[in-house]
């Protein structure tokens, strides 16, 4: 077997990040190695069920020995019972002029007394980075380095292993993740839109290794063999960009290159509130904005043309480079490639049906919101942002292009418009597998 998925997660809010003090000393002695706050404590532990609910789950968490990097994977080792290594290669990155020292962080011997029962001492570091700093250059080629050894020494030490934990720093999460894809510097940009890597405190990305088949997949048949590439030979593809929908908070403290001061820094922490104090406030939206909503159709493949092909209802659905001609999709635990046609026939999406016709809970007999729900539904339709695809709008219904619903607390009568969309584009999707 081999490495064919690789999780990596920014550790949790700091304590220095706080508003206000007092601050806590680091428990370690050394300088920086500070510990969450009280709300990156919550962070992990939300990161750690988020883990849990999916399907691939990692078998193994390998974590900066920093303390905050370990306070952030402990809840995640201890739900889902894998083991957690120490491995430097991923530690922080400081130039080499930071003052006033370069922190150096602790080893298994103290580190185990904070967290006893969760850090492993079968594995010694890839790489070491230089105690006296790195430009940011040096920083890059420590992560292009460190990926074929790191990859050879899990598939080797421990052959069952194909899903991994990476917890690290704003920095190191995006250049590990820009020299796995093959970028020659962590500043470039993933795609035309110049979409990077995101680094919120306790955001997660998720890399795989496909293959594209080009020929029919049983769908049912779990016993799929692969072929093992080289570790250069591979091809990783990013198809989760600094996750956060299961923090309560959502996104915060996000980081990148561009930014001057070193990630997490006291220097940070300054420039961001004083960006806060001087920037202008946000203009409230205006009622009259328009967003274009367009309809697209998908058609998923089946190893078995003699059955429907259903998706569950829970299925998370993913998608990006709908901009390009090939955009990837993913649906529930499976991935695909897509491919632009056009639409033979008429394919018809009912977005307003639902609320057109509901009604105050209640009132309906539940045969009636059957119906209701039912109505809303599209076959096959996708909802994606994209000038590019075509699509017609009509507006139908009752005189005027309105309906009505009454309100039963108030018996007042709302009035909306109801449209719906002509689709002209589909995507064909090709199964794409993990080595």
């Amino acid at each position: 077997m081999v490495v064919n998925t690789i999780y990596i997660a920014r550790h949790g809010y700091r304590s220095n990040w706080l508003p206000e003090g007092p601050y806590p000393d680091p428990l370690t002695g050394i300088d920086s190695d500070v510990p969450l706050a009280e709300h990156g404590v919550q962070q992990a532990k939300e990161l750690a069920h988020y883990l849990l609910s999916l399907d691939n789950q990692p078998e193994a968490a390998f974590a900066s020995p920093f303390y905050r990097c370990l306070e952030t994977v402990q809840p995640i080792a201890k739900l889902l019972e894998i083991p957690v290594y120490l491995e430097r290669g991923i530690g922080e990155w400081y130039r080499p002029d930071r003052k006033p020292v370069i922190p150096v962080p602790a080893g298994y011997e103290i580190l185990s007394k904070f967290f006893p029962g969760v850090i492993s001492q079968e594995w010694d570091s890839t790489l070491t980075p230089n105690e006296k700093g790195e430009t940011e250059q040096e920083m890059y080629m420590r992560f292009k380095k460190f990926w074929p050894l790191f990859i050879e020494r899990v598939e080797k030490e421990y052959p069952n292993v194909e899903c991994i934990l990476l917890v690290t720093h704003a920095a190191s999460k995006i250049a590990l993740g820009m020299s796995l894809l093959g970028y020659d510097n962590p500043r470039m940009s993933l795609n035309e839109n110049g979409d990077k890597i995101r680094s919120g405190s306790c955001s997660l990305d998720k890399y795989e290794i496909l293959k594209k088949s080009y020929d029919t997949i049983d769908e049912t048949d779990d016993q799929t063999s692969f072929t093992y590439i080289p570790f250069s030979d591979r091809k990783w593809v990013l198809t989760m960009n600094g996750n956060t929908e299961f923090l309560s908070s959502g996104e915060e403290m996000n980081w990148n290159f561009d930014c001057v001061a070193e990630a997490g820094s006291d220097a940070d922490i300054k420039k961001r509130q004083m960006t806060k104090k001087t920037s202008s406030p946000i203009p409230e939206a205006d009622d009259q904005t328009e967003v274009e909503t367009v309809y697209i159709s998908v058609d998923i493949p089946s190893g078995n043309y003699k059955e429907r092909t259903e998706i569950a209802k829970s299925a998370i659905l993913q998608y990006s480079g709908l901009e390009t001609d090939a955009p990837l999709f993913r649906i529930g635990n499976r991935l695909y490639e897509g491919s632009w046609e056009r639409l033979v026939g008429t394919e018809l999406a009912f977005p307003n049906a639902a609320h057109v016709h509901k009604k105050t809970a209640g009132l309906l007999s539940p045969t009636e919101e059957n119906e209701t729900t039912n109505a809303g539904q599209s076959k096959g339709s996708s909802t994606a942002n994209d000038p590019n695809i075509q699509i017609q709008e009509e507006d139908v219904g009752l005189p005027d292009s309105t309906s009505t619903s009454r309100d039963h607390t108030g018996d007042k009568e709302e009035v909306q418009s109801e449209k719906i969309y002509r689709i002209k584009e589909r995507i064909v999707l090709s199964n794409v597998r993990p080595m």
